[in-house]
């Protein structure tokens, strides 16, 4: 009971009763009308009847967690699951009822229809980002199955249909087709979601200088490779090998050997059984065909993609032998493979099994001096090899099919600004599905990312904020919150001071694993102890052997981790390393001109996705994520996972850390007869700090700009500050300016503050401004208009004037100014409609 909340009624002492200690009230219970007497913290005061549909959080009278969860609840019930929270959005997932356009499933595969709460969010960002000319990002946050995928989405056309499209490469088609692939080649089906991402996405719209989308570039992160080899009971593997396996026809089918499919698959890759599946997989398998056609994919493309899906495939067939020589168990399996690469038995078994001979010849020959950082660590068996081929192969095309889609979507004009939309795997606690097993290494990756995006999201919301006033001498009554999502990605990630450090100098459970991995007759267990040893606050010890528990979500959510076998996942496997070997040497022309374009990359950027790109913006952002692959351990630890996962986690905050962030937080609502889950609620609403955020929101001046930039702005609104400051050519004193503009405009003293350098305003008050400054133009530009119009007319009667004799006849003298004034009339109607008060900011 103490964690939901219950409508009641605060009563005041009557005449002659004893007056209750300081610090307690009394209340009576509006459900069964009992008395209690509670303290004062546990009562907090509802908001008005109206209000319980209210759009925006910071609207409410009394911001608090009572009133935060039931405004939310009220507008999920009433089928609008989007609020805005001050600046940013939150999201109810899955909706009560179904909205217009809304998918079965929750990610579908059609187009959502954006709700008005997400269209205005659509328009603030857009009117932003052209105003200021900065890049602006959209950032989901949240649990797994929670929507984010199906916002992002949402969000996406709405933005592509707000704005406009130039030239044939983007359009909504186009980027809707871009989604449909990547539902294929990058989700998978488990008990949260139909299609659950596992990999993140930065996808980049870029404006020109008239407003409209140009271009569009995607960028892709793969923190966990292994998950096309990892069998996992609650999860299937990614849905296009269930889609190729029930749409390819019958002559694709017997080119890749799969008219007669074996039983059992290593990697958990099983055709469809029942009808349904079977129907929804060939139907979805024909969506992915018409959406490599939209984006131009040409048929040797796709061939080449069967190919080399239908090799990892029967990979997974072949299995390996636990014991004994390393070798494949089912030969027919491992030649059918051979021969869909392209390549001979031989030099498949050589790259899977046998890649330490070609090491053995260079140190014999002396081509190769430095230390192979691929030997280190214990010996691979044969189940990891063949893993690690088939991690490189769908690794590289995965790397690949991105690249085709950024030349789909390439521009070659010059962008204004951009908008990144960042959708990454959400947090995973098997407890979230009442699962008994320990988190595994893959979403320790996943929901080490969603930590580094909520220290961003407090380091924007709270910290910088903060830092902002305290340098402009304007003082603000709020007090930062303590916790954040800093000490989990420190108990993670932190490196050594330097490359020799003490062993008593604390380290991240990542740079842990990776030293002890390569440590002779080191295991899992040690690595554990040292990170007890430096973390005990954040990382709890389990009583199960090879376990811990860490405080995910500032402690709301602890997940609990089974390190069992994560040495052979971060382990250095060279049979990744000659995937991309076997498919450059390939015989089969259509594979080997697919892949033989790639560029040359180190083995940390395997993961990465979107490198490419010859546009201005692109290479910019490239450039962000080369230099930060090019410093630091990353040239001494060229090999390692460990490394390789915290620095794409550093790439992507880099890649949004200078634009103006926008979060979307999505919330897992799930409801039972209509009634939510209050716990979960709160659990997921703490981890972001709403109430504080909002507090922060409603007594800070979150909306400011610079003195100059204020003053050029809204001097047109009081004509005498516009005429004394008109010239350009005359430096003035900006501050004094804006300080007689400010006594000019007679504003509310407390909703705007100067600053050292910049004008602090209160929320509403920059939109309320705008609105008067609209007005104003809007008038101005009706009577120049009018004046241009008429201008027009005049020159048009002078030349029909001068051009036709006029007669002397009266009737046709009336007849041409009849004409003539009905013409000027609706000119002037036309200018008046057309730059109305409402159409003004427009």
């Amino acid at each position: 009971a103490s964690l939901l909340f219950f409508l009641a009624t605060q009563l005041k002492p009557d005449e002659g009763t004893p007056e209750l200690p300081d610090g307690r009230v009394r209340v009576r219970l509006e459900t069964d009308g009992s008395l209690h007497d509670v303290t004062e913290f546990e009562v907090e005061k509802c908001n008005p009847l109206e209000l319980d549909l209210c759009e925006d959080l910071s609207d409410l009278q009394s911001v608090n967690e009572s009133g935060v969860l039931h405004t939310l609840t009220s507008r999920a019930k009433a089928n609008m699951p989007l609020t805005h929270a001050g600046p940013n959005l939150i999201s109810l997932w899955p909706p009560i009822q179904t909205h217009s356009k809304t998918p079965k499933s929750r990610r579908g595969e059609s187009v959502w229809d954006a709700p008005p709460a997400l269209t205005s969010l659509v328009k603030r960002v857009y009117l932003s980002m052209v105003g200021t000319r900065r890049d602006h990002s959209v950032c989901a946050l949240g649990r797994s199955g929670t929507g984010k995928t199906t916002t992002c989405q949402a969000f996406t056309h709405a933005l592509l249909k707000q704005a406009g499209t130039a030239g044939e490469n983007i359009s909504v088609d186009r980027v809707h087709a871009m989604f449909t692939i990547l539902r294929s080649f990058g989700c998978v089906s488990s008990q949260h979601s139909d299609a659950s991402s596992r990999f993140a996405m930065v996808f980049s719209l870029d404006f020109n200088h008239a407003g409209q989308v140009s271009a569009g570039h995607l960028q892709t992160m793969m923190l966990d490779k292994w998950k096309v080899c990892q069998k996992t009971q609650s999860e299937g593997n990614f849905l296009v090998f269930s889609q190729m396996l029930a749409g390819l026809s019958t002559e694709m089918r017997t080119e890749l050997q799969l008219h007669q499919l074996p039983e059992s698959n290593s990697f958990g890759i099983l055709q469809p059984t029942k009808v349904e599946e079977k129907q929804r997989a060939s139907v979805a398998f024909t969506k992915l065909l018409s959406a490599m056609e939209t984006l131009s994919f040409s048929s040797r493309e796709q061939k080449a993609i069967w190919h080399v899906l239908a090799a990892i495939y029967h990979l997974g067939a072949a299995g390996a032998c636990k014991v004994g020589r390393r070798q494949f168990v089912n030969f027919d399996s491992a030649q059918a493979a051979s021969s869909i690469l392209g390549c001979e038995a031989e030099e498949l078994d050589t790259a899977v099994f046998k890649h330490h001979l070609r090491q053995l010849l260079q140190k014999a020959t002396g081509v190769s001096r430095e230390r192979n950082e691929s030997e280190e660590g214990p010996r691979l068996t044969a189940s990891q090899c063949v893993d690690g081929m088939a991690a490189g192969l769908y690794e590289e095309l995965f790397t690949t099919i991105v690249s085709l889609i950024n030349r789909a979507l390439n521009g070659e004009q010059l962008a204004l600004a951009s908008v990144m939309v960042v959708d990454t795997p959400g947090l995973r606690n098997p407890r979230h599905s009442a699962e008994e097993r320990g988190a595994s290494w893959s979403e320790l990756c996943h929901n080490y990312l969603q930590e580094r995006l909520l220290e961003h999201y407090h380091s924007h919301n709270f910290i910088h904020s903060l830092e902002r006033y305290a340098q402009e001498g304007i003082h603000v009554e709020f007090e930062c919150p303590e916790s954040s999502s800093s000490e989990v990605v420190s108990a993670i990630d932190q490196s050594p001071p330097q490359v020799r450090a003490a062993d008593a100098d604390p380290r991240g459970l990542l740079w842990v694993l990776d030293e002890e991995m390569v440590t002779p007759a080191s295991c899992e267990s040690v690595a554990l102890e040292r990170v007890f040893q430096y973390y005990s606050n954040t990382v709890r010890q389990c009583e199960q052997p090879l376990q811990c528990e860490v405080n995910h979500l500032t402690g709301c959510d602890p997940v609990r981790y089974d390190l069992t076998g994560w040495f052979s996942r971060i382990q250095n496997n060279p049979s990744s390393l000659n995937a991309i070997t076997l498919l450059q040497n390939s015989t089969i022309e259509v594979v080997k001109t697919m892949f033989t374009s790639r560029i040359s990359l180190p083995p940390l950027y395997r993961g990465l996705g979107g490198l490419e790109g010859s546009s201005q913006r692109a290479l910019q952002r490239n450039g962000t994520i080369r230099k930060t692959f090019s410093g630091g351990m990353a040239a001494i630890r060229r090999h390692s996972q460990c490394i390789a996962v915290k620095l794409q986690a550093d790439a992507l905050v880099n890649l949004i850390r200078r634009a103006r962030p926008v979060f979307l937080q999505c919330v897992s609502a799930k409801s039972n007869g209509g009634s939510f889950d209050v716990p979960a609620l709160r659990a997921q609403l703490h981890s972001t700090q709403i109430l504080s955020a909002l507090q922060l929101y409603r007594t800070g001046y979150p909306e400011h700009m610079t003195l100059s930039d204020f003053r050029c702005h809204f001097q047109a609104l009081s004509p005498p500050i516009m005429k004394r400051y008109a010239s350009i050519f005359v430096s003035h004193n900006e501050r004094k300016a804006v300080e007689e503009l400010l006594v000019e405009l007679d504003v509310d003293k407390k909703s705007i503050v100067v600053g050292a350098s910049r004008v602090f305003m209160k929320r509403g008050m920059l939109q309320y401004l705008e609105q008067q400054r609209d007005q104003q133009v809007t008038g101005w530009l009706v009577y120049l208009q009018a004046a241009c119009k008429g201008h027009l007319g005049r020159q048009k009667y002078r030349k029909l004037k001068n051009d036709s004799p006029i007669q002397s006849d009266t009737t046709n003298i009336e007849h041409f100014s009849r004409c003539f004034l009905s013409n000027h009339y609706f000119i002037m109607r036309q200018c008046s409609i057309y730059l109305s008060p409402g159409e003004g900011a427009a």
